[in-house]
C-alpha cells in the first residue's frame, strides 16, 4: 500500500491527533480552500501575503490583530510545529554556556536545541504517580523546594521552562509558579501545546491559559489543541524579560524560508474560528460532551484517570492487568484508534468533532477486551529514578558531538549516554546525552521496556 492510498483509509473511529478529527472539525474557510482546484492555494511568499516575520502583508496584519486581541506584544505563526517555536524560545533567552531550568517531562525538541546550542539543561523532577506512571502537575511548594537546591548565580540560569498541560491533560495553577520565577527576574517559557483551547474557554472551569497567567513566551500547537492542520503553531510574546530582537532572530534562524501558504492560512483560520461566536458555541458543546462521556464511563465502572483536560480520555488499563500497548493493539485492530499507549494507560484524544458514538463503541470494545484477557492483576510501575535537581554528568553539547559506539542497552550500566532515548509519542526523553546510566535508571528503563516495542532489545550510543 502506498502512503497516498493509506491516507484515504477509513477507520471506525479516530481519536488521535490532529484534533480536527480527519477534517470533521476543520474551520469552514479552510475546508472551502481545500475544495478549490488542487494546489491552487500553494503559493510562494508573495508581497500581499508576506511571512511570519514580515512587516507588511496579510500574515503581519493578522498576527497584529491577534496580538491586540489577546493583549500580547507579538504573535508569531509557525509551520514546523510547536517544536520549532519552542526551540526559538529557548535560544531567544539563552546563549551557549548558559543554563535553563526545566522539568523532566520537557519535550525532546528542547533537548535537541540545547545540544545544538550547548545550552545547559538543569532538570527538576516532578511528583510521580505510581498508579498511572505519570508525572503530577507542579505546585508552588514543589518549585520552592527546587529553587532551594540551586545556586542561581553560579549556574548562570537565565530562564525556566514549564509544561502545562501535559500530554495527558494534567495542569495546575501557573500563577504562583510564574510569580516565583519573575521574582528572580527569570523569564518563563510555557509549553502549552496541549492546552491552546484553554485561552478561549475561561467560563468552562478549565485551567487558566499560561497567556492569562503572564508567562513571557507561550507556545500553542494549533493541531493538537485547536483545529489547525498538522505542523501549525503559534508563539505568544509578552512581558519585558525577553529581548524582542533576540526572539525575532531566533524564529528567523529556525523557520523555513519556504513557508506553506496553506499552513499559514490554517494558523489564521484555526484561531479565527474560535473567535467566531457561533463556532465557539459549537466547540464549547463538544467540551461539555467530552465531560459527559467521562462521567458516563466512570458510572459504568470503567477505570479512567481524571485530568484537567476533558478532551483526553485516559484509560487505566493497569487496573485490570493489561498494559496500554496490548490494549492499543486490540482497539486498533477493532477500528478504534487511540493516541498514546503507555505501560499503565491508554490515552484517547476526543478532538473537536462530534463524538456521540464514542461512548457505546468504547464500552463495547472494553468489555470485549476484558473477556479476552486472562491476567486481571494490577500492574506496577517503578518510581522515576531522578534526583529533585539534576544535570548531565557531561555537558549536553559536548556529549552530543562526542565520538560514540553503539552497544545493546543491556550492556550500558554505568556508561555515559551519547543518545537521546525517547519513545514516541509522547516525545519525553528518558535519557539525554551526557547522563550516566546508573543502576536506578537502568532498571527503570528496563521496566518500561517490558511492554514498549521501541525499547525491546534496543541499542544505545555511549561515549
Amino acid at each position: 500500500m502506498s502512503i497516498s492510498s493509506f491516507l484515504t483509509k477509513k477507520f471506525l473511529k479516530s481519536v488521535f491527533f490532529p484534533a480536527h478529527n480527519r477534517g470533521e472539525a476543520l474551520p469552514k474557510k479552510l475546508v472551502k480552500l481545500l475544495r478549490d482546484q488542487p494546489g491552487y492555494w500553494d503559493l510562494p511568499e508573495l508581497p500581499e501575503i508576506g511571512s511570519t516575520l514580515s512587516q507588511r502583508g496579510l500574515i503581519a496584519k493578522t498576527q497584529k490583530e491577534f496580538s491586540k486581541k489577546f493583549g500580547v506584544k507579538r504573535c508569531f505563526f509557525g509551520v514546523n510545529g510547536a517544536s520549532g517555536l519552542i526551540q526559538s524560545a529557548v535560544i531567544a533567552i539563552a546563549k551557549p554556556g548558559e543554563a535553563i531550568l526545566m522539568p523532566r517531562n520537557v519535550h525532546i525538541s528542547v533537548i535537541k536545541i540545547c545540544a545544538m546550542q550547548n545550552i545547559h539543561p538543569i532538570f527538576f523532577d516532578l511528583e510521580f504517580s505510581s498508579e498511572t506512571g505519570h508525572y503530577k502537575p507542579i505546585t508552588k511548594i514543589w518549585l520552592k523546594n527546587v529553587f532551594k537546591k540551586i545556586n542561581f548565580y553560579e549556574k548562570k540560569i537565565v530562564g525556566v521552562i514549564l509544561v502545562s498541560p501535559s500530554y495527558h491533560g494534567y495542569a495546575g495553577d501557573l500563577d504562583p509558579l510564574i510569580d516565583l520565577c519573575h521574582q528572580k527576574n527569570l523569564p518563563v517559557v510555557v509549553d502549552e501545546a496541549h492546552g491552546s483551547y484553554f485561552l478561549f474557554c475561561e467560563d468552562l472551569k478549565l485551567p487558566k491559559s499560561a497567556l492569562i497567567s503572564n508567562a513571557d513566551l507561550v507556545i500553542h500547537s494549533l493541531h493538537k489543541s485547536l483545529n489547525g492542520l498538522t505542523q501549525t503553531a503559534a508563539l505568544w510574546y509578552k512581558g519585558d524579560l525577553v529581548n524582542e530582537n533576540n526572539l525575532i532572530k531566533s524564529i528567523n534562524l529556525l523557520q523555513t524560508t519556504s513557508q506553506s501558504s496553506l499552513l499559514l492560512s490554517s494558523c489564521e483560520e484555526s484561531i479565527k474560528d474560535w473567535l467566531n461566536r457561533k463556532s465557539l458555541s459549537k466547540y464549547k458543546k463538544r467540551i461539555l460532551q467530552a465531560k459527559s462521556i467521562y462521567k458516563n464511563l466512570i458510572q459504568k465502572n470503567i477505570p479512567l484517570i481524571e485530568t484537567q483536560d476533558p478532551l483526553k480520555i485516559v484509560l487505566n488499563t493497569s487496573k485490570v492487568g493489561i498494559d496500554g500497548f496490548t490494549a492499543d493493539k486490540f482497539f486498533y485492530k477493532n477500528g478504534l484508534i487511540a493516541e498514546l499507549p503507555e505501560m499503565m494507560t491508554l490515552t484517547f484524544c476526543l478532538g473537536f468533532a462530534n463524538q456521540k458514538d464514542f461512548l457505546s463503541l468504547f464500552e463495547k470494545l472494553w468489555n470485549k477486551l476484558l473477556l479476552n484477557s486472562k491476567n486481571l492483576k494490577s500492574l506496577e510501575v517503578l518510581q522515576s529514578p531522578f534526583k529533585l535537581v539534576q544535570e548531565p554528568e557531561i555537558e549536553i553539547g559536548i556529549a552530543w558531538r562526542s565520538d560514540t559506539r553503539s552497544i545493546p542497552f543491556s550492556q550500558s550500566l554505568n556508561k555515559i549516554s551519547g543518545d537521546i532515548i525517547c519513545p514516541y509519542p509522547p516525545g519525553i526523553p528518558l535519557l539525554v546525552p551526557g547522563e550516566k546510566i546508573d543502576l536506578a535508571r537502568f532498571n527503570w528503563i528496563n521496566n518500561q521496556s517490558l511492554c514498549n516495542k521501541d525499547l525491546v532489545n534496543f541499542k544505545i550510543r555511549v561515549i
